[in-house]
């Protein structure tokens, strides 16, 4: 059961940000703002953070949320990659919270996200708690052609972007490839792989970015609570700078939260590499063995005991 703060525990000023947000959010008057920073036009004094998975139903996350500066990021971009939180009202401070905190925040709905509770009784999972037309089904692969044709009317919009920008971010909540996650060999729920993402994701972003190696491009992520920073097949970064849960943290969470947000842009270039980054880093030097079906020894430990 996920553990929710109530409203009276928001403070005043939140409950006025809460309020003013709600609102908008019920008349569908927010609209994306046009990014007029006071950096320079050759992208000094400009930075780009990243963010996902911030999951702020649980209060130590939200905590985190309320502890970010509302000075040092006030002429910052801040891009969310999805599954903010479940409960509306939550989603609803969260936002508003990093809307007072940067000066542009861009967001991608994740999973948890179109969940949007309002009730704390259910633990509401996808495959029950979203209902789809009866065209569409989460048996095959008509969601995810679904969802990318969405895409189609945005492409005056990309080409635009195109032929005006030598540097191009791109961010989705799900994952893109295979190779962006450990193998399932390595994993404690070995059906993650199947639920990460879509080969009609990764093809949107070459659509993109090209399929040229190009040292100006980068793809932000979320979803698997992975940290990860690796060059795959020409594309510059691909990166997932994830806050996860409480317990993950706790437990092996790559370096925790102090490094959170993640600068991925800085005066005119890519930022420099996360680090610790285990998974990514740890396929930097081995290969990845698809037909290695052995148990990692974490894995086959954690199902001897159950």
């Amino acid at each position: 059961m996920i553990s929710c703060l109530s409203l009276s525990s928001y403070s005043f000023c939140e409950k006025i940000a809460l309020k003013k947000y709600r609102r908008c959010v019920k008349t569908g008057c927010i609209k994306r703002p046009q990014v007029v920073s006071g950096a320079k036009k050759d992208g000094f004094g400009l930075r780009v953070f990243v963010l996902s998975d911030l999951h702020t139903d649980y209060p130590e996350n939200m905590a985190w949320v309320r502890s970010l500066s509302t000075k040092r990021h006030d002429k910052d971009v801040l891009l969310v990659a999805g599954d903010v939180a479940e409960m509306y009202d939550n989603f609803i401070l969260t936002m508003s919270l990093l809307k007072e905190r940067f000066e542009y925040v861009f967001f991608v709905p994740g999973n948890h996200d179109l969940w949007c509770r309002w009730e704390t009784e259910d633990a509401c999972k996808d495959f029950h708690a979203c209902k789809w037309p009866g065209n569409l089904s989460n048996r095959d692969t008509s969601l995810a052609l679904y969802f990318d044709s969405m895409n189609e009317k945005n492409q005056n919009t990309v080409k635009q972007i195109q032929s005006t920008c030598s540097q191009i971010i791109t961010f989705s909540h799900f994952v893109p490839r295979q190779e962006l996650c450990p193998e399932k060999r390595m994993l404690f729920y070995p059906n993650l792989p199947k639920i990460i993402g879509s080969d009609w994701l990764e093809d949107r972003i070459r659509s993109i970015h090209g399929v040229e190696s190009s040292s100006f491009a980068c793809h932000v992520f979320g979803h698997t609570h992975f940290c990860w920073d690796a060059v795959v097949d020409g594309i510059s970064r691909y990166v997932q700078a994830p806050l996860a849960y409480p317990r993950e943290r706790k437990r092996r969470m790559n370096g925790g939260e102090t490094w959170l947000p993640f600068c991925i842009y800085l005066d005119g270039e890519f930022g420099a590499k996360v680090m610790p980054c285990y998974w990514s880093d740890y396929y930097a030097i081995n290969p990845r063995t698809p037909n290695n079906t052995e148990l990692a020894p974490w894995v086959a430990r954690f199902y001897n005991l159950i």
